[in-house]
C-alpha cells in the first residue's frame, strides 16, 4: 500500500476548490497569528467564496506564490491587499487581489458554537484592536498570561 502524507498544501487546495465551486468549507485553523479573535487549533473557519473584499475582512489568501495565511485586511487597492493578522504586533503581507482565495465571515469554536466576523459589533472590535496596535504587544503578553494560559494552541 502506497502511503501518501496529506499536506497543508493539499487540503487547502481542495478548500479552494471547493470554495470556487460556490462551496462552504469548514476548515480548522492553525497558529496564533489571528488571537484574540481565532484561536488555533480549537477555532475552525467556514471559507466562502471571496466577493467584494474590503478593509476589515477575513480572508484566506496566497503569499508569494507559495504559503496560505488567514489574515485581515488592512487595505485593498486595484492591484494590491495589504494583510495582517490580529495576533501580530507588526509585519503585514501583501498580495494581489486574485491571490485572496476564500473570505470567512463565520468561526466555529471547540464548542459548535457559531461567531460571527461581520456583525456591526466585530467589525467595531477589530478597528479598536487595529487602532491599539502601538500598545498590543503588551495587551497580547497579558491576553496569553491570564486567559488563555491553560489553552493548548496550535
Amino acid at each position: 500500500m502506497k502511503n501518501t502524507a496529506v499536506t497543508d498544501e493539499l487540503i487547502i487546495g481542495d478548500a479552494v476548490s471547493l470554495v470556487n465551486e460556490g462551496m462552504a468549507v469548514t476548515l480548522l485553523v492553525k497558529g496564533r497569528s489571528m488571537l484574540p479573535f481565532i484561536f488555533g487549533g480549537h477555532d475552525s473557519v467556514i471559507l466562502t467564496k471571496p466577493v467584494n473584499i474590503s478593509v476589515g475582512d477575513v480572508v484566506l489568501a496566497r503569499i508569494d506564490g507559495r504559503r496560505y495565511v488567514l489574515h485581515r485586511v488592512m487595505e485593498v487597492t486595484p492591484d494590491r491587499v495589504v494583510l495582517m493578522g490580529d495576533g501580530n504586533i507588526r509585519g503585514q503581507e501583501v498580495c494581489r487581489p486574485e491571490d485572496v482565495l476564500a473570505r470567512t465571515d463565520e468561526v466555529v469554536g471547540e464548542d459548535g458554537k457559531h461567531r460571527r466576523l461581520d456583525t456591526p459589533r466585530q467589525r467595531r472590535r477589530a478597528r479598536i484592536w487595529r487602532a491599539l496596535l502601538p500598545v498590543r504587544r503588551w495587551i497580547l503578553a497579558v491576553y496569553k498570561r491570564t486567559v488563555i494560559r491553560n489553552i493548548d494552541i496550535q
